[in-house]
Formats: structure tokens, C-alpha cells, sequence
């Protein structure tokens, strides 16, 4: 995987982390009075967070998919050379 692959995927990630903490610091803090008016209305502000982190998991995702098949090179060389096939012992 390429560097700047890799680094995408590593603040893609640590932001839905970030994102998902603060859906829930907003959830228990929304008694309070100063945190109280973002969250009562239309859409609150913890929703926001919460999609934002669902959608930065899933970019995190595609940007590092599944380990790949093994390739056609990395199967020829963990097989065994015809001389040790032919070696007695």
C-alpha cells in the first residue's frame, strides 16, 4: 500500500474514532444547559457527529480493502526448487 494510502486511511480512521467519542460526550452532556439548545433541535449536533463518523469508518474501509489474493510471484517462490524434489534422503 502506498504511503499516502496509508495515511488517509490512518486519519480517516482516527477521525471516525474522534467523531464517534464526540457523538457520545454530546449524547451525555445534552442535560446540560449550554449543550442542550445544539441538541434539541431539527437535527442535533450528535446525529451530525455520529454520520460523520459512520461515513469516515466506511472511507476508512475503502481505502484499505481485504488483504488481496496472492499473487502468481509469491506462489512460485514459496514452492519448492526441483532439486530439493529430487533430493534423497
Amino acid at each position: 500500500m502506498s504511503t499516502s494510502k496509508r495515511i488517509w486511511t490512518g486519519g480517516l480512521y482516527w477521525g471516525a474514532v474522534a467523531m464517534a467519542l464526540g457523538c457520545f460526550a454530546l449524547v451525555l452532556a445534552g442535560n446540560t444547559e449550554t449543550v442542550w439548545r445544539f441538541e434539541h433541535v431539527a437535527f442535533p449536533l450528535s446525529w451530525t457527529f455520529g454520520i460523520a463518523a459512520i461515513f469516515a469508518f466506511l472511507a476508512a474501509e475503502f481505502f484499505h480493502p481485504a488483504s488481496s489474493l496472492p499473487s502468481r510471484t509469491a506462489d512460485l517462490i514459496s514452492q519448492p526448487s526441483p532439486e530439493w524434489e529430487a533430493a534423497e534422503f
